[in-house]
């Protein structure tokens, strides 16, 4: 079982956040090196790869056909209740318009399925981290990042593969 994420790449949390995402998807193939697994989670889960159409990839561009690229920072480790640490973006508010817009679009696609009454922008670790990579990560911060595409990807049981990309305009 898998479905599609829309969502910002955090390539400089690559080598951070993909040993976790293989281990804990031990079935999945080797992502390609343009698949980045860090990422910051517009809209998802989303529709089934099978379910990816032209007209569906039209409509996406056509959200983000007038975004500019933005800066952000991820500053600080956050823990959500259920034990998931995270880093947070600031400033938020621009993730968060992204996916008000993808919601405008897709009514019947609401963010983490509707789970949630707020939607928090966040770059997920996991559950357990090691001491030792939390210290690095700390280090690390505030890690500067700018978000200049997004992507459609396919998180399934067996791969993660982008299927689209759509650049942001430059400044």
């Amino acid at each position: 079982m898998g479905h599609t994420v829309i969502q910002v790449p955090v390539p400089a949390l690559e080598t951070v956040v993909r040993p976790h995402v293989l281990a804990s998807r031990p079935g999945v193939k080797l992502p390609d090196d343009d698949v980045v697994c860090a990422h910051i989670t517009l809209l998802g889960p989303f529709v089934d790869k099978t379910d990816v159409t032209a007209g569906l990839v039209t409509t996406i561009r056509q959200v983000f056909n007038d975004v500019h690229r933005f800066e952000f920072e991820l500053t600080d480790f956050r823990g959500f209740a259920d034990g998931l640490v995270y880093l947070a973006p600031e400033p938020a508010e621009p993730f968060k318009q992204l996916t008000e817009r993808l919601v405008e679009a897709f009514p019947a696609w609401q963010p983490y399925g509707g789970q949630f009454d707020e939607v928090i922008p966040h770059l997920s670790l996991g559950t357990s981290l090691p001491a030792y990579e939390i210290m690095a990560l700390l280090r690390k911060l505030p890690v500067e990042e700018v978000a200049d595409r997004v992507t459609l990807t396919w998180w399934g049981d067996d791969e993660i593969a982008n299927l689209e990309e759509f650049p942001l305009l430059a400044d």
